[in-house]
């Protein structure tokens, strides 16, 4: 599968990997699946939504932690023809209600835990006509019902231009959801699956505790299903689980932010506890490598890291190095058929070892922002993706990622958007003005800052405004620290962060 021309829909993934790989388990925990089960049952699935009046282009929305209902919903949803939405299942009720109403959903899968929310919210959204959830009530339809034994509906999909993803990230002004049509999906598949790349290798398996509403969870689910490697499912990380699990089951490869190599590498006598040696590779995916930490992890397990770049704009994956000839930090020269090119401020394109914003050229590259135009056209200006991140290639031209330029705080693997911390602070009844930025930490990328200025007259405590913004966001966009400040010069912005930030490390 190297031409893109004839490249299937992803919807055809089911189909395709069940005619090859039949009875083998695609799934091995928590439940075993085979290909041809699951084919089946995603099957059903797609029927069943077709019965509730889902058709072509409808967004269906995905609201549920790691779990074998998710892979069924997705590629059920991907069969009739529908563009699966999925959301992070730690968002709230505010956060939540902001992104079905962008979207305009007209189904949420969910969970039993995430119903809660949905409970909440449902009322003030019009578009949504139905709510599938695991165990039903509360005038929601019960999973398994929703599995009808009737034939899916047959429906034509044109992979250049129908969508399969509204994938939401966070950016500068907000959640952007970057519209993937399957083309975009399959061309990512395509280039991971080179066999130089030796990234994907057919009858392997691989362990997922990354969330799966991640564009690169997905990539690798896709791939899982194209290589005909079966899967372990976890539901987050806890770390004596996963490393039972990759003893137990042979695992091959794991994709693991840093944080997570970063808790292995922590605990004692993991090699004597533990064998790791199915392990070819981990992948790093959304944080930037930490150097020590990665050598570190590397001596103590004999497990190479390679660390990667993408973005959801990008379909998931953009630059994956080889993993035999990868080199620490780098993510490698762009995917075949990837164009990357480096630019400085006036848009010239800079030679070796010159820092300036990475712009990449390929069939991944998003149709455009859902519902944002002007967004659109900014970022795709030229023909090109203006990722806001900043690199540098070397003489070989292997890109290392070392900043950015848009202004997103990245935690953990998570993108935080400042401006939607900030609105949330505003309505505090104490906050006249402020502004939120990401500082370095130990661990995990940086930590959410807030300068505050207060109203006249008004007292509100660092505490109680951290407060504030936890009850109404997803607990990893909590505030670590609250400075009050004067006044906040925003048409020099960019240089009172800078300022702070370095005052305070002095």
């Amino acid at each position: 599968m190297t031409d893109e021309k004839t490249v299937p829909s992803i919807s055809q993934l089911p189909k395709r990997s069940a005619m090859e790989f039949g009875d083998k388990p695609f799934i091995l925990h928590p439940r075993t699946v085979s290909f041809k089960e699951f084919d089946a049952e995603s099957d059903k699935f797609a029927a069943g939504l077709a019965e509730l009046g889902v058709k072509k282009g409808d967004r269906v929305a995905l609201y549920m932690w790691n779990r074998p209902e998710f892979l069924t919903a997705f590629f059920g949803i991907l069969k009739v023809g529908g563009v699966a939405v999925p959301i992070d299942p730690a968002f709230r009720e505010r956060e939540f209600r902001e992104l079905l109403t962008d979207s305009e959903a007209s189904v949420v899968v969910t969970g039993d835990v995430e119903m809660q929310i949905v409970e909440k919210t449902r009322g003030g959204l019009p578009s949504v006509k139905h709510v599938i959830s695991l165990d039903g009530g509360n005038g929601t339809i019960k999973f398994s019902e929703v599995l009808k034994q009737s034939p899916p509906p047959e429906v034509e999909i044109t992979p250049t231009t129908d969508l399969a993803l509204i994938m939401y990230a966070a950016r500068e002004r907000g959640y952007m959801g970057s519209m993937l049509t399957h083309l975009n999906m399959m061309a990512v598949l395509v280039r991971i699956s080179k066999p130089e790349l030796e990234f994907i290798k057919e009858g392997e398996t691989t362990l997922i505790f990354h969330p799966m509403h991640s564009i690169f969870t997905l990539n690798d689910l896709c791939a899982c299903l194209l290589a005909g490697n079966s899967l372990v499912l976890e539901k987050g990380f806890d770390v004596e689980e996963f490393l039972s699990h990759v003893e137990q089951f042979w695992v091959s490869r794991v994709m693991m932010p840093m944080a997570n190599i970063t808790l292995l590498t922590d605990l004692p006598n993991v090699t004597a506890r533990y064998d790791l040696s199915s392990l070819r590779f981990v992948c790093n995916v959304e944080e930037a490598l930490i150097r020590d930490v990665a050598v570190e992890f590397q001596e103590m397990t004999k497990v190479p890291i390679i660390n990667t770049y993408g973005l959801a704009e990008g379909s998931g994956f953009v630059n994956v190095p080889p993993v035999s000839k990868t080199k620490l930090g780098l993510v490698g020269p762009p995917a075949w058929g990837v164009e990357e090119k480096i630019v400085g401020e006036r848009g010239e394109e800079l030679g070796s070892g010159e820092v300036g914003e990475l712009l990449v050229r390929g069939p991944q590259v998003m149709k455009g922002y859902w519902k944002k135009p002007e967004e659109t056209e900014r970022v795709l200006s030229g023909g090109w993706l203006h990722t806001g991140d900043l690199a540098v290639k070397d003489e070989e031209g292997n890109i290392e990622i070392v900043g950015k330029k848009k202004r997103i705080i990245k935690f953990r693997g998570y993108g935080i958007c400042p401006v939607e911390l900030e609105c949330v602070l505003k309505e505090h009844p104490a906050v006249m003005d402020c502004v939120v930025a990401g500082k370095p930490g130990l661990v995990g990328g940086e930590i959410p800052k807030a300068f505050i200025v207060l109203k006249p007259e008004s007292r509100a405590g660092q505490g109680e405004l951290m407060r504030w913004v936890e009850e109404r966001l997803a607990p990893y966009k909590r505030v670590r620290e609250v400075e009050f400040v004067p006044f906040i010069p925003w048409d020099r912005i960019d240089e009172f962060i800078k300022r702070m930030m370095s005052r305070r490390r002095r």
